[in-house]
């Protein structure tokens, strides 16, 4: 009996395995990676040679589409609305991850249960820069002015509820001042603003910065993060120049759909992290840097930061504008 149950067993499976057929190759087809965003920003930049990348790895296409709108919700919901097969991936902003769901009050997705960290794509540090004209050389005399002139003093944004805005809502509230925010539609308007002397300063990406502040253009005061930043270490951070506390990291990861079959997530991974894991990568990003983090590490700490940023937004008053 025992014999005929092991032929019987044995033929079941041959015949299973059959009907499925061979294991399907993946990826089947292109690999889209939505930006939610425009193309020709730094972010942008990032995410073509993330996609030129994992081309390599993944011996198939990836593709870069930027799908914009609502301050990156649009993108995000073409995402989750693909589907779950692993061929659409999100490049997935600090803001479009756990800023957005405290600022928008119908925001149509939970960036915690409909995404998935495929892997860590950067991490940046602001910078605080203002114009030459100011006349200030160092946070705290900036502080000192601001404090001898409360309100007057201008600071740009790429728009309400964006990291550039709650920064500078960070400082004001932190350093006892009172500063004049100016919205803007993007980085690029505030920072032509700040070149031609319209608003006095803007704390935006640092690398947009590093051959402004060399030419003269405008002079960086200190940088977001809470040490001085290993590719930038000629700029004090703003935690050391005279506001304790002051912490803001620039980050982003590529995710995936909650969903999405798990061999090809970890494929997705492994592909993601050889790319990250490349030195060659390192020099192209540059000043910003790989963010190399374990996927368990990864989830951890978006779930951290969107609970940080719950805090920052509140205080910030930026959701009550929407």
């Amino acid at each position: 009996m025992k014999r005929i149950a092991f032929g019987v067993a044995g033929t079941l499976a041959l015949a299973i395995s059959l009907l499925a057929g061979p294991a399907q190759a993946f990826p089947e087809r292109q690999i889209r990676l939505v930006v939610p965003f425009q193309a020709g920003s730094s972010f942008d930049k990032l995410a073509r040679q993330i996609a030129d990348r994992m081309s390599e790895q993944l011996k198939g296409t990836v593709i870069v589409e930027n799908i914009t709108g609502a301050g990156g919700v649009v993108g995000v919901q073409a995402v989750l609305n693909a589907p779950r097969d692993g061929h659409t991936l999100l490049m997935g902003a600090m803001g479009t991850l756990v800023i957005n769901p405290h600022i928008y009050k119908q925001i149509p997705y939970d960036s915690l249960k409909d995404l998935v960290p495929v892997g860590g794509g950067s991490r940046t540090t602001n910078v605080l820069a203002v114009r030459p004209g100011l006349q200030v050389r160092t946070v705290g005399e900036l502080i000192a002015r601001a404090k001898a002139n409360p309100g007057k003093l201008s600071y740009g944004s790429a728009g309400v509820g964006t990291s550039s805005h709650l920064a500078g809502a960070m400082l004001a509230s932190m350093a006892g001042i009172d500063l004049l925010h100016i919205p803007y539609r993007g980085s690029a308007a505030a920072q032509t603003d700040l070149l031609g002397d319209r608003i006095d300063m803007l704390i935006d990406a640092a690398g947009n910065y590093v051959s402004l502040s060399a030419s003269g253009k405008v002079r960086v005061l200190g940088a977001t993060s809470r040490s001085r930043f290993p590719n930038m270490p000629d700029w004090p951070s703003i935690h050391d120049a005279g506001v304790p506390g002051y912490e803001l990291t620039i980050w982003n990861a590529v995710m995936a759909p909650a969903g999405t079959p798990p061999a090809r997530l970890d494929a997705l991974r492994k592909a993601l992290q050889a790319v990250t894991a490349n030195p060659t990568f390192a020099s192209a990003i540059a000043p910003d840097e790989p963010l190399q983090m374990s996927v368990d590490e990864l989830d951890r700490f978006i779930r951290a930061e969107h609970s940080r940023w719950s805090r920052i937004v509140k205080d910030s008053g930026a959701a009550e504008s929407q």
